[in-house]
């Protein structure tokens, strides 16, 4: 089966412009003709012209900034619809007329196109990975061979938005010592650079014998105010290095290696791959796609080296006839507890249910984990900043306390 392009009118006589599937250019022209359609001309392969690779670079540039709540709405919509006995193509040119972001309007109606033309609709979703993901893809596909395509992308839908959630909780739970790092340093650098050369000059007229604190912090902000261009180009310079390395597998690893075991953080991040690996398996599997399809797709998403090489050893592991659960138990980033579950649900044929609940049980940990994760910060950061900013504080203000002494 080829691709043909084709030029026709419509009953209305509109010109229409697109492609279809079919075995021969005859079998294309009867098509074509069935569905009222005056076929001015075809041609075999993909032919654009110069306005079409326009709009092609267009919405290609549209699906980088594609957000995941348009996505998530889309499968929604289209669920809820299909659900009610839409057909897809009417249901995907109701969701066209709708409200929504210019971004995605292109690629739904790219999908529409294609859907016209005779294409699937996860061959459609496909070919734009940036906005929809591989596992999207698969449940989509999975569900046109058995015919339970609302239920699919309703599960879809339920899927990426608890992901979506979790991401946010990871972002909100990182981004206070992050803002009060960066505050810390601001005002420690406003106190060393500004402030403090002013106390400097009156304690030099003096000659005062000053305390060590007090030389500590001077000593620091003569050498800022005399050497902060090298300064300034020497944190280029590790910054660039440092963005450099990150790019390598090495770097990548590193931080990998440091989000599992950082303290109080470390425990976070694993139960996040956790949750995640769980809830993707559990979606793929109860959905009805092959274990090893399954395993495949969840190393994919799963975004941390270790946790990928444990997954792509699981999935030789039962290339070699092994079980799920042994290929677990030979890891330490898998809790006996959750082995001891997918043994289980291997031997009673239940491991989607199983697996859900591992997702759900880990869901409810993960909140539990971010939730500490925060009460422990907030005291620790405001300790750290007021212990940084005392202290120059105090450099400041000491010589001022012993001032009888500096006067005589």
């Amino acid at each position: 089966m080829g691709v043909f392009t084709y030029r026709a009118r419509d009953l209305r006589g509109e010109l229409i412009d697109g492609t279809i599937n079919s075995e021969s250019i005859m079998e294309a022209s009867r098509v074509l003709r069935a569905e009222g359609k005056y076929v001015l001309d075809i041609t075999p392969g993909v032919v654009k012209s110069m306005e079409s690779r326009v709009e092609q670079i267009r919405t290609a540039e549209a699906a980088r900034r594609v957000s995941r709540p348009d996505v998530i709405e889309f499968c929604h919509q289209i669920s809820v619809m299909l659900d009610a006995g839409v057909p897809l193509g009417d249901a995907l040119e109701a969701f066209n007329e709708v409200g929504q972001t210019t971004h995605f309007r292109r690629i739904s109606r790219a999908i529409q196109d294609e859907v016209h033309s005779g294409a699937t609709l996860s061959s459609a979703m496909a070919r734009w990975p940036r906005v929809f993901p591989i596992i999207t893809v698969t449940l989509v596909k999975a569900s046109e061979a058995s015919g339970t395509m609302s239920l699919m992308l309703g599960r879809v839908a339920k899927y990426m938005t608890k992901e979506q959630k979790t991401a946010k909780q990871i972002r909100g739970a990182l981004a206070y010592p992050c803002v009060m790092i960066i505050l810390s340093l601001a005002i420690t650098a406003f106190l060393v650079t500004v402030v403090l050369p002013r106390f400097a000059t009156i304690y030099a007229k003096r000659a005062a014998m000053l305390p060590l604190p007090t030389k500590i912090m001077l000593g620091i902000s003569d050498y800022l105010q005399h050497h902060w261009i090298p300064i300034l180009a020497g944190i280029g310079v590790v910054g660039v290095a440092l963005a450099l390395f990150l790019r390598t597998r090495n770097g990548r690893r590193s931080v990998d290696w440091i989000k599992l075991h950082m303290p109080v953080i470390g425990g976070m991040y694993r139960q996040l791959f956790l949750t995640r690996s769980a809830r993707t398996m559990a979606t793929l599997i109860v959905s009805g796609v092959d274990l090893l399809e399954a395993v495949s797709i969840t190393c994919g998403i799963t975004n941390n080296h270790y946790y990928q090489t444990l997954w792509k050893q699981v999935e030789f592991d039962l290339e070699q006839g092994r079980s799920l659960s042994n290929a677990f138990s030979q890891s330490t980033l898998i809790h006996p507890s959750v082995v001891r579950m997918i043994s289980a649900g291997e031997h009673t044929g239940r491991l989607g249910p199983v697996m859900e609940q591992i997702g759900q049980t880990s869901e409810d940990e993960l909140d539990d984990t971010i939730t500490r994760v925060t009460q422990f910060i907030e005291p620790a950061m405001i300790a750290v900043m007021g212990a940084v900013v005392g202290f120059v504080a105090i450099a400041m203000l000491l010589p001022i306390m012993t001032i009888s002494k500096v006067i005589k």
